[in-house]
């Protein structure tokens, strides 16, 4: 029967009983009728406490152990929870993997007010411990597994920081408390996905994975493939996204886990929906929540998925319905997801139920929870609701604030976003008052959209290619129209999209399609949100010259990431200005300027504000590297305004700035 067991089951086991194990393993091979998989184990052991009492020895004690921790990783909580309630006066309190175990059960179900009593519990005998480096740790894992309960991500941060230190040097405290460091390694993966660190994601991704293999622990493994298929999909690797859904679909089935296979269904439906297939991922969401025992937290996801689908077919009354009840159960359990708070507050006023108050409420709460994701969104849904009463210096306002938060913290779904309505409304502004600096605005972010999904060979490229195109036809620059068309033909043909290939000869024979296109303000942006995006995957880029530029052309600030090439900025910036002037020149106001220069292996990246331009000489060029190059120029733009001439500019005030932009990977200096 030993060898039956999963290692991380054997190990818990000779920690607490030490070297004569044999009693554990005659009764457990009582209670277990055949050699079965974890969930056959899983059951016997349930049917065996059922009818119990209390729990008479140590090895009741290990028996309820192995049970608790089978029960976890295959997410039954409740199983957990109920039996620690049902045993609680004869449970081992000294053993810290049952107390965390039940604990975190409780974290996980959403039963907050009983987390917080119980940890304190923990506390005190974790306070009793002689080993102060066993105490520190143990300590600093507490604050964190309890950092979002108490809505202190601070402290979850802080002690995830100091955690780290830990993870170099592990080996006696994994051997002694084995479930603590799993679990805390499971948090640490999630943690370093949220803040889009590659270097401590791949890391704890590593060591999770490695420990879950190496003691046989399909459970947290399938969770961990759960987290991984998500991680692949913001970063739009679909093939691997499938290999990883795949696996913990088998692992979820091996283990007859019904919970775990919902995980996984879930990020199939997540996949269906970022392939444009919002019915079949709305199949998979209603098949799911009629699941008679879903976790709270599952069944809120749920609810706001369908909800989401319904408010990207423009069902804003349907969709409200499902916030609705999703909202309902998040204030049952302490308002824990702010984003979800601000959508349903959106369509709360968008369906004339309040003035606002909803949506401002759930500004509140991601500002109380320091979550920036969902702040960005308050201020798009503002956005979106100035569009829609058609104030739109008022919506470009707040398209730009959000745009603003989703830049710093490069959320690519939510720049994308953005970057379509910013595009939708300057071209309505555009409509509207004839005024080229609007028509200029629009070209600006629409091309900003056409370089992102180029970049991720995205189908939605082609949807913005027609709009360019449908612009063009607007000002009866036809051959232009044509060109684009053409451009957006030769994508198709590449990815092998045989219904946009079709779609595209079509409108190259009937041109006036195209002008349906600009129709109203919602047909680019209802594209969009039917694609999912998230945490762009990094390229390395190696940098060379950095550039700031007056509009006369005379270089105000110049950095050389590396010597191995002599470079003149005067000749640079002169050159560079001359190709901008002639492009201007050529095409005329309203039509593109030029943005960026590819030659001979190095890329020219240009962007401008207030009449300063900054110019980045690059490898390559991609998404990231532009949006830092933008982030770079509002913080040297304000220092520029400071300066009374040319001739007073601190060139070393922007040194910091340089540091501070272009430090991070994916950034090397040669």
């Amino acid at each position: 029967m030993k060898t039956n067991l999963p290692a991380f089951i054997v190990n818990e086991v000779e920690i607490h009983i030490g070297d004569d194990k044999s009693e554990f393993f005659n009764r457990i091979s009582k209670i277990i009728s055949s050699n079965g998989k974890e969930e056959i184990v899983r059951k016997s052991l349930e049917n065996y406490f059922s009818k119990k009492v209390a729990l008479e020895d140590q090895t009741d004690q290990m028996l309820i152990l192995t049970y608790f921790l089978l029960s976890y990783w295959c997410k039954e909580y409740d199983s957990v929870i109920d039996y620690y309630s049902k045993f609680n006066d004869t449970i081992d309190k000294r053993n810290l993997s049952l107390l965390v175990l039940h604990a975190l059960s409780l974290r996980n179900m959403f039963n907050f007010d009983e987390f917080k009593k119980f940890k304190i519990e923990v506390e005190k005998i974790v306070n009793e411990h002689e080993d102060s480096r066993e105490k520190e740790f143990l300590i600093l894992s507490l604050k964190e597994f309890s950092a979002k309960i108490e809505k202190r991500p601070e402290f979850g941060y802080k002690a995830l920081n100091e955690i780290l230190r830990y993870l170099l040097n592990m080996d006696d405290l994994s051997k002694k408390f084995p479930f603590i460091l799993d679990a805390l390694l499971s948090d640490l993966v999630n943690f370093a996905y949220v803040i889009a660190d590659d270097n401590l994601k791949d890391l704890w991704i590593e060591s999770a994975v490695k420990r879950a293999e190496n003691y046989d622990n399909e459970g947290m493994l399938c969770s961990l493939y759960d987290l991984l298929a998500n991680i692949s999909m913001k970063e739009y690797d679909m093939k691997k996204a499938v290999e990883y859904i795949e696996k913990g679909v088998n692992l979820a089935k091996n283990l007859k886990s019904d919970r775990l296979l919902v995980i996984m269904q879930l990020n199939i439906a997540t996949k269906e929906k970022m392939n444009g297939k919002l019915n079949e991922a709305l199949v998979i969401y209603k098949n799911t929540l009629k699941i008679s025992n879903l976790l709270k937290p599952t069944k809120i996801q749920v609810l706001e998925k369908i909800g989401e689908i319904y408010f990207l077919n423009e069902d804003s009354k349907k969709a409200e319905e499902y916030y609705e009840t999703a909202h309902n159960l998040n204030e049952e359990n302490g308002f824990i997801y702010a984003l979800l708070e601000i959508t349903y507050g959106y369509l709360k006023l968008l369906n004339k139920k309040d003035d606002g108050e909803a949506l401002k409420f759930g500004l509140q709460l991601a500002e109380d929870q320091f979550d920036f994701n969902a702040m960005s969104y308050f201020y798009f849904y503002r956005g979106l609701y100035s569009q829609k009463k058609v104030n739109l210096s008022d919506a470009v306002e707040q398209f730009e604030r959000a745009l603003e938060f989703f830049e710093n913290q490069v959320i690519l779904e939510g720049i994308v976003y953005s970057y379509g309505k910013l595009a939708e409304s300057y071209f309505e502004m555009y409509r509207i008052t004839e005024n080229n600096e609007f028509a200029d605005k629009f070209l600006y972010y629409i091309d900003s959209l056409l370089n992102v999904a180029q970049e991720l060979e995205h189908p939605l490229y082609i949807d913005a290619m027609i709009i360019k195109a449908s612009y063009y036809q607007y000002r009866d620059l036809n051959k232009r129209a044509k060109e684009k068309l053409q451009i957006a033909l030769t994508f198709a043909e590449q990815l092998g999209l045989d219904e946009k290939i079709e779609e595209l000869k079509i409108r190259l024979r009937d041109k006036p399609s195209l002008l349906q296109e600009l129709k109203g303000s919602k047909r680019l942006f209802n594209r969009i949100r039917k694609f999912s995006y998230g945490a762009h995957k990094k390229i390395p880029i190696v940098l060379y010259l950095l550039l700031v530029i007056d509009e006369g052309g005379l270089p105000l600030y110049s950095h050389k990431f590396t010597e191995t090439k002599e470079m003149d900025d005067l000749l640079v910036s002169g050159l560079i200005t001359a190709i901008i002037n002639f492009s201007s020149e050529v095409l005329g106001k309203g039509v593109e300027t030029l943005r960026s220069i590819n030659h001979e292996g190095r890329a020219v990246i240009i962007e401008q504000q207030e009449n300063i331009m900054a110019v980045l000489v690059a490898d390559n060029e991609t998404f990231v590297c532009r949006l830092k190059v933008r982030k770079f120029l509002k913080e040297a733009v304000t220092k520029i305004k400071d300066n009374i001439s040319i001739k007073t500019i601190d060139q070393e005030e922007f040194q910091p700035i340089v540091n501070d932009v272009f430090s991070e990977s994916p950034f090397t200096i040669k």
